[in-house]
């Protein structure tokens, strides 16, 4: 890639970030209800033929200023590197425990497809990410057992000089895509800020705020809070 090349891609992903966060800034101020929530993430992969990576994620979720289980889920991931370090391509797939009012649990499916496109610059990383999701959810009645969302992320990293400190931000927008009134459009702009600590090669820790704006739907709930991971390469 040349200076060019490089100077119009930079270019072009600041252009998009900061267009993201001004395009729901009146989030912040506006009269969504909102809750506190948190996450606590193990992540655990592998890397086979130099360019395979697979990787099982188990995470626990809580909600209602995180007083209460929201959900429990595993993971699964298999991607591949097209062009190392620059191009993956990947699919997922998560089942989840989802709690109720009441808090009993009931089954939910997720299938996922998705690309990714980085780029090194010296010590930082810019990245965008698209990704289609189906979920499945039994429980709900025949015309909203599934969900279909298309998002877009765009996402920044650096690394510090001297210590294997990462700080990272990120902007996120969910497009409904099979909204059963018809009414596709984006319900979400998740915005996410962060550390993560490399101990080794093999071991890291991260910890990240979120805040999740919700939007065009009926009684939009805002939630913010703290995601913490630690992740484990075999």
């Amino acid at each position: 890639m040349d200076n060019s090349t490089l100077k119009k891609f930079r270019i072009h992903i600041l252009v998009l970030f900061v267009a993201s966060l001004l395009g729901t800034s009146n989030a912040w101020a506006g009269g969504d209800r909102q809750d506190f929530v948190s996450s606590v993430d193990f992540t655990l992969s592998k890397r086979f033929f130099k360019r395979l990576d697979l990787g099982l994620t188990e995470s626990l979720s809580l909600k209602n200023n995180s007083s209460s289980i929201d959900k429990i889920s595993t993971k699964a991931d298999v991607s591949y590197n097209v062009v190392k370090g620059v191009f993956k391509v990947g699919v997922d797939y998560s089942i989840a425990g989802k709690a109720n009012k009441e808090q009993d649990l009931y089954l939910n499916h997720r299938f996922s497809g998705y690309a990714r496109l980085k780029k090194d610059v010296s010590r930082f990383t810019f990245g965008l990410k698209t990704k289609y999701q189906i979920s499945y959810r039994p429980e709900k009645e025949p015309a909203k057992e599934f969900k279909h969302y298309w998002r877009n992320k765009l996402y920044f990293t650096a690394k510090l000089p001297k210590v294997a400190l990462y700080p990272l931000a990120s902007a996120e927008c969910f497009l409904r895509t099979n909204d059963f009134k018809g009414n596709n459009t984006i319900e979400k702009v998740r915005y996410e800020a962060g550390l993560k600590y490399e101990f080794n090669k093999h071991n890291a820790l991260q910890a990240k705020f979120r805040y999740d704006d919700a939007m065009h739907v009926v009684d939009p709930l805002d939630r913010f809070g703290v995601v913490v991971s630690y992740m484990l390469s075999l």
